[in-house]
């Protein structure tokens, strides 16, 4: 090697003769190892470099610098008589590289099999040259596509091929062994869930990082499942075809939430039925009130009839009262059966203001027992809801508001209805003494203030509430006595009516 070349190379050069005293030594070594060429020249190469393999050509080792560091050399001897020549490249960084990948794909291994979740590694890359085709064709609006040609969505998954899954996946999908799982994804996926996948593929395209939603996919057997997908769209995944998707079984959970749902159910429907008890003496009134009013005008009418000369317009005029008050008892009846009905919560437009005025309607008997005064100011708005269980809210609290007067005061309500942000907001206020206790406390479960009470009124009152969506709490009013503040939420919930 000339003396020009030998500066020249990259790769740290070094010679020695057969006695290991170094001949040559090209400024790369003096970069890579730290001694100058002066320095080394003379040295034993066993001093600088460390023990030389004797029986190999070529290798991978670990030295250390002048100043210390550990670095790896990839190595290359070539030994003439009398003299060894070692060219060596610094691969430190590439090996610190390769190892930090070797451990992320340990992790990500690990990660893939030990998961609750199943995970399923797909290739995508047929599905983008379904993609291409159609823009070729010069279909525009993608999605649009997918929800008129569910044919075509049904294709994307056969050609979605199944690259890996985890164990996880083989229990959760009823699958035996791997050499048993479809090709494709297409078996997995029932029909009425197609939209959910052709919505992940318009996610990919759009350049989304994830997709996530609640779907129905099905086992092996056939039978379908509840289960939170999560689709995950790594960019330089992607141009490659790679796709990550997790399955998550939440048919436990659903099914616990809809036993939670019954169990509400049941409680609001023991408290109304507890409530209709402590209100029967009201409820006899109201409806002994239009049969009094029936006996009384039914008598008279035969008193009419029974002249020698019937005053026939009077007997009308009789019968239509009759006819009145038997409609005012049935509207009674029908309220009673309302609240006092075992139904599945069916959510509707509800008018506020009708809302609030049944419920005063229904208490009205209760309210003039207690000459308890209501004043009522509610804006046009209506929400999303059950009719019964919002009136037995409403009940729950303005029955509370009519017992909170001072002894020899009449009780005043105060009911409101406004727009408050984006919620609906339902304020009922009492002029009694105030709230003394932590106003949370009141929506504890058995928790009351009344030495006769249950304490399951207002925590109902919340349940209801928080399964409208919305939230319910009690503060003391500036202008006196208690509110306890019902608030519903916004759009799509409520409009102005």
């Amino acid at each position: 090697m000339t003396p020009d070349l030998f500066e020249l190379v990259r790769d740290s050069v070094v010679a020695w003769d057969d006695q290991g005293v170094i001949r040559a030594w090209n400024p790369a070594a003096a970069i890579l190892y730290g001694w100058t060429t002066e320095q080394a020249i003379g040295a034993p190469v066993e001093t600088l470099l460390g023990p030389i393999p004797s029986d190999r050509a070529e290798a991978v080792i670990e030295r250390h610098t002048l100043d210390g560091r550990r670095i790896v050399v990839e190595a290359t001897w070539a030994r003439r008589p009398g003299e060894t020549l070692e060219i060596g490249r610094d691969v430190t960084a590439q090996r610190s590289v390769e190892d930090q990948l070797k451990r992320s794909e340990l992790r990500y291994s690990s990660l893939f099999q030990a998961m609750a979740a199943a995970f399923w590694e797909l290739d995508f890359s047929p599905v983008g040259g379904l993609l291409r085709e159609l823009r070729e064709q010069g279909v525009i609006d993608i999605p649009r596509h997918f929800k008129t040609h569910p044919e075509f969505v049904r294709e994307m998954m056969r050609r979605t091929r199944v690259v890996d899954v985890n164990d996880t996946t083989l229990a959760m999908f009823g699958v035996g062994h791997r050499d048993h799982l479809a090709s494709s994804v297409e078996p997995y996926w029932p029909e009425a869930s197609s939209p959910v996948y052709a919505a992940a593929v318009a996610a990919a395209i759009g350049r989304q990082t994830h997709y996530m939603t609640e779907t129905r996919l099905r086992r092996q057997d056939g039978t379908e499942f509840d289960a939170l997908f999560t689709a995950a769209f790594p960019h330089e995944g992607l141009a490659q075809g790679a796709l990550l998707v997790g399955v998550i079984d939440i048919s436990e959970r659903l099914t616990a939430q809809a036993d939670l749902r019954r169990l509400r159910d049941d409680f609001a429907h023991a408290a109304r039925v507890s409530m209709l008890g402590e209100l029967a003496a009201s409820i006899a009134h109201e409806v002994n009130q239009p049969l009094a009013a029936i006996t009384t005008n039914a008598a008279a009418s035969l008193r009419w009839l029974s002249r020698d000369e019937p005053d026939v317009s009077r007997v009308i005029d009789l019968t239509s009262n009759i006819r009145a008050d038997a409609q005012r008892a049935a509207d009674v009846i029908a309220r009673v059966r309302a609240m006092a009905s075992k139904q599945s919560a069916a959510h509707e437009t509800l008018a506020i203001r009708q809302i609030i005025d049944e419920t005063l309607l229904f208490l009205r008997d209760e309210l003039q027992g207690r000459d308890a005064r209501v004043e009522v100011s509610a804006e046009p708005l209506s929400v999303r809801g059950d009719r019964t269980q919002l009136q037995q809210v409403l009940v729950n609290l303005i029955i509370n508001a009519a017992q909170a007067a001072l002894p020899g005061r009449g009780s005043l309500i105060r009911i409101t209805a406004a727009l408050c942000g984006d919620e609906v907001e339902v304020r009922v206020a009492d002029n009694g003494l105030g709230l003394s206790v932590e106003p949370d406390s009141l929506f504890t479960s058995f928790y009351s203030t009344k030495p006769e009470g249950m304490g399951l009124g207002l925590p109902i009152c919340r349940s209801i509430v928080e399964a409208h969506g919305g939230r319910i709490h009690a503060e003391n009013d500036s202008a006196g006595g208690a509110v306890f503040v019902i608030r519903l939420p916004g759009e799509p919930a409520y409009t102005k009516v």
